[in-house]
């Protein structure tokens, strides 16, 4: 048993649930991306945002803390970035799922990463069905996502069904009128045939995708789950004051794996292309028991030479 909303009202159920909160969902700008809504007016749910959420979580280059030699008292002194309370709506199940594999990761027993954890405990996620596919380049329904919201709406014409993932989610609808209503099983072509990558880093179809690959990061920037990273050391002429950030990083980049004496340990462009491929269906799923990869399809679209790895894959005999 879901809820329903009629269309008309979703400006005032938006304004509603991000009182006091920015409200984040797609916009059309010189492409249709995430952004803070000042207008209703501006929400386009028309297709998926080329760039993922991930730069809400992870900024793409944050300063960790200010060197102040000088300072014998506070020598070191963290840069704090205040969050404020967030609501998403309009992201999709693969942005979402995207989310669910960064949790795994920034907020394991082994590791937490302060910042991620603080805006992830500020956000409430809202999500819309996709029907039709809001993109070619998507293959989502070969990745067997999870429900990961706090609310899903699912388009009706002229309302919405609204389930609900968390108690958090529910209660923000409890005065809506109850819906019984039975979701249609859709059925979509499964792109990528599941294969045990293992047995075929050897495979001779590697190569022929591997020679378009230009190695500009393209994939990684737009990818829900990349979130590689450098620490970058900077200090000033006096060698009292400097600061470390951290950046966003990709395996796509000889350098990413260079290391003291010059020595890189994927060098060729081979090795870096499969590596990001075996991250998503192999390493990750090895160690968390799910595939990284959320078969959004950013990193396709957003190639140059729109290179697909599910054709690789597909390939393999």
């Amino acid at each position: 048993m879901g809820k329903v909303l009629g269309k008309k009202r979703l400006y005032e159920f938006l304004e509603k649930v991000s009182k006091g909160a920015d409200l984040i969902a797609p916009v059309k700008t010189d492409t249709l991306r995430f952004g803070i809504i000042k207008d209703f007016n501006d929400i386009c749910l028309e297709g998926r945002p080329l760039f993922p959420l991930k730069k809400f979580f992870s900024p793409a280059k944050q300063d960790l803390f200010r060197l102040n030699l000088g300072e014998k008292d506070e020598p070191f002194k963290e840069e704090k970035i205040m969050i404020k309370p967030r609501v998403i709506f309009g992201g999709r199940l693969c942005d979402f799922n995207g989310l669910l594999k960064l949790d795994k990761l920034f907020l394991s027993e082994e590791f937490q990463d302060d910042y991620y954890k603080e805006a992830r405990e500020k956000t409430l996620l809202i999500g819309i069905n996709c029907d039709p596919p809001p993109s070619k380049y998507c293959f989502c329904e070969s990745m067997d996502l999870e429900k990961y919201y706090d609310l899903f709406f699912h388009d009706m014409g002229d309302k919405y069904y609204i389930e609900s993932g968390s108690a958090k989610g529910q209660a923000l609808i409890m005065d809506l009128e109850d819906y019984d209503f039975l979701m249609p099983n859709i059925h979509c072509e499964k792109k990528l045939v599941r294969k045990e990558l293992a047995q075929h880093y050897e495979d001779p179809a590697w190569e022929q995708e591997n020679e378009k690959c230009l190695s500009c990061g393209k994939c990684t920037s737009h990818c829900t789950t990349c979130l590689c990273f450098d620490m970058l050391d900077e200090m000033q002429a006096n060698l009292k004051n400097g600061k470390r950030s951290k950046e966003w990083d990709s395996c796509q980049f000889e350098n990413f794996t260079l290391v003291a004496g010059g020595l890189v340990f994927r060098k060729e462009r081979l090795p870096r292309f499969k590596h990001r491929i075996y991250h998503k269906l192999q390493y990750f799923r090895e160690k968390f028991g799910m595939d990284m990869c959320t078969g959004c399809g950013r990193c396709i679209e957003a190639c140059p030479r729109l290179i697909d790895f599910t054709e690789v894959i597909n390939k393999f005999k």
